[in-house]
């Protein structure tokens, strides 16, 4: 029900003051009416010399003519003054009309400024009956009353609002002056028509004028006291109420007071106390009734606030209970996007891999035939291993999107490994893309993992290559010491980045699709011509390296990748020599790894791997396992090759607590994935990815051991 009241508030007050102007009008123009009407009867009473029709109250003084001429035409412009839908004409009719009510009005006042014997009233006068009786004629309150009621009409419509507001003075003025000389007859003093401005004046003419000062005072229902007095709301009917008991109940006390003075009834001292203590009793009750509205009104406000306060809480609950609703709806469809992308993300790996293991089973099946000659078993041996590194690097691009992959950042020069890559991208785009390279002549130095590096400008110049269908130009812009600045919602940053900008004159991206390159396995490319990991594995190594990419791009112009790199000093990397321990080092027949690893089947690979390298081996799934055969026999082992990701301590914490125990052991550690490797690097351990080969472990563990060898102790001199 709240609801379909709502719309009726805004709509209250202007329908209250339309109607107030409807009603302001209608009384205006019924004004007009009466006093056109009271002016044609006079002077066709005249005219037809009907002493009744002159007077039209009995006993009292008749009009003349001239002030019937002036009413006359002051009643016509009031009626085209009052008009609702009034043009532009009929207003300037108006105030023609109402200019020559004041001319007849001037016209009849002049006498009494003016000494002569030519007097406008008499000869009006003898032009339509006979002169005029002596001491009879137009009054000069007659005159002004004429003079201020249509100055009223004349202003009324002046742009200049301190016009309007003299020409409603006037109009007050007029409606003054009738309305006194109207007592002077009610309360039979003389002083109002017998002598002074207001002789001559005859009651049907103070009648007639006041009752057209009112119309004109009501023609421009615009007025704020005439929306007051008329309109429908609070302040109408208590004004309407209040008007006659403030105003004519005074009067009539009064008119009852002369009466009974001079009826002998009272004496005048006494009539005037009388009269004061009923005006007073009057005053208290209309004083104490309106206290009363006031406090009606108040508990009406006060019933109100409440249910406009109950109302609010309502409404209030009820936007809060919206917006609940909105929110949850709003984490659905986030997790249901959560939920397609995902779903995109493992469909694309699902598709990837499974391409991946049809080559390597089909091989396989292959390789079991025992009638298969030696060169197609190489090229089936040549075909797994190669699908194997396609899927490690498939692996690697993932772990990058997801800011997973375990980096080895080194400081290196960017402009060397960019003229190197440049190098090879002739090879990689064709003979029809030119490559253009622009670099600083001084070193930039960067700390990132240089292979991710030159794998991530090879994504951008092969992303570029399939924008310029082979053919346009390719740039490759180097900068050093810029800043980074907002990138998609992303804080700016006042540290120094080198810059690389991969910018294409290909045909552009759609502004609906730029939010969503990044994406894994998003692509616009046709089914077969790319995964769509290429992109993301440049904005995870980016962003894993402390870094971001941005991106522009015009239709039918070309793209610009912008890669921003922490930009680092030439020293910071700089390798420091160890010490070499004292003693003689273990002969290589004497070696000995000890394996960690929670996966017993990876494990026996490994281990299996190992012994075929000739190393001696020894297997345990935990960390603290591996501890207590370290602790158990001291200097067995020549160094550790470690999981990092095991349950109970993991190879990141065994690795840590080895090196304050045995600092002299080198720990190798492998994993596919961790968070921890990819948020702390490697903590300065060496790292074989997952998958590894048996060449890749044997070079790691030649280095290691050959860098930090175990010693026997040196023999003493005795």
């Amino acid at each position: 029900m709240a609801d379909a009241e709502r719309p009726s508030l805004p709509e209250a007050a202007p329908s209250r003051s339309m109607r107030a102007a409807a009603r302001a009008r209608w009384i205006a123009r019924a004004c007009g009416i009466i006093g056109a009407g009271v002016s044609l009867i006079v002077l066709a009473g005249w005219w037809l010399d009907v002493p009744a029709m002159r007077r039209l109250i009995p006993g009292q003084p008749p009009m003349v003519v001239l002030t019937a001429l002036g009413t006359l035409l002051l009643g016509a412009a009031l009626l085209f003054a009052a008009r609702r839908d009034g043009a532009r004409v009929s207003r300037r009719v108006g105030r023609g009309l109402a200019g020559a009510a004041a001319a007849t009005a001037l016209g009849g006042g002049l006498q009494y400024a003016l000494s002569g014997s030519f007097r406008l009233d008499d000869f009006v006068q003898r032009l339509v009956f006979a002169p005029l009786a002596p001491g009879s004629g137009m009054a000069l309150a007659t005159a002004v009353g004429l003079v201020g009621a249509a100055s009223g009409l004349i202003l009324q419509d002046a742009r200049s609002r301190h016009l309007r507001r003299i020409g409603t003075a006037a109009a007050m003025l007029a409606f003054v002056v009738a309305a006194v000389g109207g007592l002077g007859y009610a309360y039979g003093l003389g002083a109002f028509h017998q002598g002074g401005p207001f002789s001559r004046m005859a009651l049907l003419t103070a009648l007639t004028l006041g009752t057209l000062s009112l119309g004109v005072l009501l023609s421009r229902p615009n007025r704020p006291w005439v929306a007051t007095a008329l309109g429908g709301g609070e302040a109408g009917p208590m004004t309407r109420h209040l008007l006659p008991a403030t105003v004519v109940a005074p009067l009539v006390l009064g008119l009852l007071q002369l009466h009974a003075v001079r009826a002998g009834l009272l004496e005048a001292e006494t009539g005037t106390a009388l009269l004061v203590i009923v005006l007073a009793l009057w005053l208290a009750a209309l004083t104490a009734r309106l206290a009363r509205n006031i406090e009606r009104r108040a508990v009406a406000d006060r019933h109100l606030r409440d249910a406009l306060q109950g109302m609010n809480e309502t409404f209030e609950r009820r936007v809060e209970e919206r917006t609940r609703e909105l929110a949850e709806a709003q984490d659905a469809l986030v997790q249901a996007q959560k939920m397609e992308a995902i779903g995109q993300l493992t469909g694309g790996v699902a598709h990837d891999f499974n391409n991946l293991l049809t080559i390597i089973r089909s091989s396989i099946d292959f390789l079991r035939r025992p009638e298969l000659s030696a060169e197609r078993r190489t090229r089936y041996m040549d075909a797994v291993s190669d699908t194997v590194e396609r899927a490690a690097k498939l692996t690697a691009q993932l772990l990058a999107f997801a800011r997973r992959q375990a980096l080895t950042p080194e400081v290196f020069d960017a402009g060397e490994r960019l003229a190197a890559v440049a190098a090879m991208l002739d090879s990689l785009t064709g003979a029809r893309i030119r490559i253009v390279t622009e670099k600083p002549e001084t070193p930039c130095f960067v700390r990132a993992d240089a292979s991710q590096f030159e794998t991530a400008l090879v994504n951008l110049a092969v992303n570029a290559r399939d924008a310029m269908a082979g053919e346009g130009t390719l740039t490759i812009a180097l900068t050093c010491n810029r800043q980074k600045p907002t990138i998609r919602g992303h804080a700016a940053s006042a540290n120094g980045f080198v810059v690389v900008a991969v910018t294409d004159t290909g045909s552009g991206i759609p502004p609906e699709q730029l939010g969503r390159i990044f994406e894994p396995f998003f692509t616009t490319k046709e089914v077969g011509k790319g995964t769509g990991l290429g992109l993301s594995q440049v904005i995870g190594f980016a962003k894993q390296s402390g870094g971001d990419v941005d991106v522009a791009s015009v239709l039918g112009r070309g793209t610009s990748f912008t890669l921003y790199l922490p930009q680092a000093d030439a020293d910071e990397g700089a390798a420091r020599d160890a010490a070499e321990p004292e003693g003689v080092p273990v002969e290589d027949a004497d070696q000995c790894i000890l394996v960690v690893e929670d996966n017993v089947e990876i494990g026996r690979f490994c281990t299996q791997i190992l012994h075929d390298l000739g190393y001696g081996t020894v297997l345990t799934q935990t960390a603290e396992a591996a501890l207590a055969e370290i602790e158990a026999v001291p200097f067995r082992f020549d160094a550790v090759f470690s999981d990092v990701v095991m349950p109970g301590m993991g190879g990141i914490e065994l690795a840590k607590t080895l090196r304050e125990l045995h600092p002299e052991m080198p720990v190798i550690l492998t994993s596919g994935y961790s968070h921890v490797l990819a948020q702390d690097e490697v903590h300065g351990f060496e790292l074989v990815r997952k998958p590894y080969s048996a060449e890749q472990v044997g070079k790691v563990l030649r280095t290691a051991i050959t860098r930090m060898p175990k010693v026997r102790a040196a023999p003493s001199e005795a």
